[in-house]
């Protein structure tokens, strides 16, 4: 019935055609057609070594007019453009290899995506629903870091940040910032923020998804796919300044290592960016630094990345009997000492090998570490009068770190005459948590939700340690082995069966004496399957059944293991493609999830059972040869089913029951010889979500709306461009996410940048 129902609403004909992506350029706006597909003409990011590292850090007037003088230009318009029509130099490039085939330069939808299967499948034949934010998306609306490259996607909210310090996001009305759903070309990382200056573009999958992923909450996950080194030499560097202050630079450089079969990459990034609220600055430095080969049967990559910072640690506002304090937006209840301190460091490698005509062998290799130390001043009360409760903590050597290896055989073969894509594979994981000194101070109850005193609490000291939470280990060790069969029954049906054996072991324990929680220990198999039918050249429908599982940490006070979180998820979903650069996906979901970790106000605990369903929408790609478009829509509804503190029914917080975005870019038909403009707004709509599990209190729905406009011309050198973003152009007062009334996130206010960069 949904199945025809969905046909009915979304009628069309027309085949896809298929191929690879033949990307003529020439001087002066000469128009030429691209007989394999027409894609839209405009300001792209550059392929390969042109992808435009994205922009984080800001700056004042004199930096704004030193970078204008020194970074004269961006590649906005750079060659691998999604249009039959590019005024750039004389190339051609076909784009190749299977990562750079998935999304086509300069495009705002994704053709193919490896993130479910392990194997790059075509749109029309993912049973899932998958959403990317592509290169060109977040260089045109200047999304530079991963909270605002999430924003095109409805269903994903903010959640608990811990005070802007690691990312935490709510899919499908499930996740937090330690649910382990952030992954980096597949791999998983730890607890941090995540800037895109090395990311070419974000995928999420959406729903139970441990085949693959192994320990994941049902919600999702969210894979950032980063630069890999490119065999043409290109190099650029860009620069931004923006109205709150401050400022970045970035440098970007790749090409071939003569005959060697080798290519390198190198990206330094360094942001330097104040806050628009009371007090507060960021400090971030990015290398990152990669090599890829490629042989006749083998290829391979390693990459390396280390980040230094020193970040604000801000809760933002609180609630007092259900609604916001009376105070500016600006307005903190913390100090100015609220730092957070440290460094990050990873390698990613792999190989791959091809076995037989059929048949490949990869191993993955994946290392990251975070060492960092905090102080702050956290909110630990607020009364029934107003008045308000400021406590000093600290916490000195958090040492996080995640270790993956994985060995995957895959291949296409044909099995009594049809068809089967396989993957068999296993993999290995380790994940540690460490705490070395943790320090509580003094509380004072100086201020008040209307009057705000500053400086009246002091740091911690030495005689402040904690010596029963301090010297705390959590460690997790998971081994897996899994199998997955897209078996093509007919030149209609497809038919995809998977599972998944996982064993895996906690241990927990802390305090000067090490007093050390028994182990925990478990072993699950998850099944998934699908069913997949093309009902014509442009269009298919599907069903599918996922699980998941994710080990749930310990408890706040006791520091207990508690028991895994389960999900299972339902899907059935219709894509259709309305031309080779326009698509549409619809989806609905059920997902149930049992022992499910929430934390109020950094207190975490475990309730029995939650759901959540609902309808998803998206439409993307070109609407003509000079405009492109990103829309999506989300209604999620959430309740809590079971639960020994009586929460039953109420919703889960952070999950907003009506979710939409519109991006849209346009090229202008100006005279070439005037330089090519590119102009382009957003606008997304957050419905009303509850603070907390007790849905104490909530969160106004917000509309947000955001604008750009660029200039690209070769007067300054090859492959420049100007561009000026404003973000929330109408000065919109709103709360993007909670981890409880006393740390609840304040929306930025209107932010103007301006970039520059020059490439060659």
């Amino acid at each position: 019935m949904i199945k025809i129902i969905i046909r009915d609403l979304f009628t069309g004909a027309g085949g896809v055609s298929h191929g690879h992506f033949l990307l003529i350029e020439q001087m002066k706006g000469v128009v030429q057609q691209d007989a394999v597909a027409s894609r839209t003409k405009g300001f792209q990011v550059p392929n390969h070594s042109r992808d435009s590292a994205a922009s984080t850090n800001k700056g004042h007037f004199s930096y704004l007019i030193f970078t204008l003088m020194v970074l004269p230009g961006t590649s906005l318009a750079a060659e691998g453009a999604t249009s039959s029509e590019s005024p750039v130099a004389n190339s051609v490039i076909v784009v190749t290899g299977e990562r750079e085939g998935e999304v086509a330069p300069g495009s705002y939808r994704a053709e193919a995506s490896s993130l479910a299967n392990k194997q790059s499948v075509d749109f029309l034949e993912q049973a899932r629903t998958i959403n990317v934010v592509t290169q060109q998306v977040m260089h045109d609306f200047n999304l530079d870091d991963l909270e605002e490259a999430l924003q095109p996607v409805a269903g994903i909210q903010l959640g608990n940040t811990l005070g802007g310090t690691e990312d935490g996001f709510v899919k499908r009305g499930f996740g937090s910032n330690s649910d382990g759903s952030m992954l980096i070309d597949g791999i998983r990382q730890p607890r941090r923020t995540y800037t895109t200056a090395t990311v070419d573009r974000v995928e999420v999958l959406k729903g139970p998804s441990s085949l693959f992923q192994g320990q994941q909450n049902p919600g999702g996950v969210i894979n950032m796919v980063t630069k890999r080194p490119q065999y043409e030499t290109h190099t650029e560097i860009s620069g931004e300044v923006s109205s709150f202050g401050g400022g970045n630079t970035t440098l970007d450089t790749t090409g071939p290592i003569e005959d060697t079969g080798l290519a390198y990459r190198f990206i330094l990034s360094h942001e330097d960016e104040d806050s628009w609220r009371e007090y507060g600055n960021d400090r971030r430095t990015t290398i990152a630094p990669s090599l890829r080969w490629e042989g006749e049967h083998s290829s391979a990559q390693i990459s390396y990345e280390y980040q230094d910072y020193e970040l604000d640690f801000d809760r933002g506002t609180v609630f007092y009997n259900g609604s916001a304090a009376n105070v500016t937006r600006g307005t903190r209840f913390d100090e100015s000492w609220n730092r957070v301190y440290g460094h990050d460091e990873s390698v990613n490698a792999w190989w791959k090998q091809d076995v037989t005509d059929n048949w490949d062998m990869k191993l993955t290799y994946g290392w990251t570490r975070r060492q960092y130390s905090d102080a702050r001043a956290n909110v630990t009360d607020v009364s029934d009068s107003g008045d308000v409760t400021v406590r000093a903590e600290e916490n000195q050597g958090y040492d996080r770190s995640e270790h993956y290896t994985a060995l995957d055989a895959m291949g296409d073969v044909e099995i009594a005459g049809q068809r089967h894509q396989l993957v068999i594979g296993a993999d290995y994981e380790t994940t540690r948590d460490y705490l070395d000194e943790r320090y509580f101070g003094d509380s004072v109850t100086v201020s008040t939700v209307t009057d705000v005193n500053y400086g009246q609490l002091a740091q911690v000291t030495s005689d402040d340690i904690n010596t029963s939470r301090s010297n705390r280990l959590d460690e997790t060790q998971a081994i897996g082995v899994y199998v997955s069969d897209r078996w093509y029954l007919t030149d209609k049906w497809i038919l995809g069966l998977g599972g998944r054996y996982t064993w895996f072991d906690q241990q927990s324990g802390q305090g000067e004496d090490f007093v050390s929680d028994p182990d925990y220990s478990d072993d699950l198999f998850l099944p998934s399957a699908n069913l997949l039918y093309r009902i014509d050249d442009a269009s298919s429908a599907y069903i599918s059944y996922s699980e998941s599982f994710v080990p749930n940490g310990s408890d706040s006070d006791s520091g207990e293991s508690l028991d895994p979180e389960l999900g299972k998820g339902y899907e059935i979903g219709y894509k259709r493609q309305w031309n080779p650069r326009l698509a549409t996906s619809v989806a609905l979901y059920q997902i149930r999830k049992e022992n499910v970790a929430v934390t109020d106000n950094g207190v975490t605990r475990t309730i029995g059972e939650a759901g959540s369903q609902g309808l998803e929408f998206s439409l993307e790609g070109a609407l003509t040869d000079r405009t492109s478009l990103l829309f999506s829509y989300a209604y999620t509804d959430t309740e809590v089913l079971e639960d020994t503190e009586g929460t039953e029914g109420n919703r889960l917080p952070n999950a907003a029951l009506n979710a939409a975005s519109l991006y849209l870019a346009h090229d202008l038909a100006i005279d070439p010889s005037y330089g090519e403009w590119r102009v382009g707004g957003g606008v997304r709509y957050v419905g009303e979500r509850e603070g907390d599990d007790d849905n104490s209190f909530s969160m106004d729905a917000y509309t947000v709306a955001d604008a750009f406009v660029g200039w690209r011309h070769d007067f300054f050198g090859p492959d420049t461009e100007f561009k000026l973003n404003a973000k929330n152009l109408f000065d919109t007062g709103y709360y993007y996410g909670s981890g409880g009334d006393t740390r609840v996130l304040v929306g930025d206010p209107m932010e103007i940048t301006l970039s520059a960069s020059v490439g060659w």
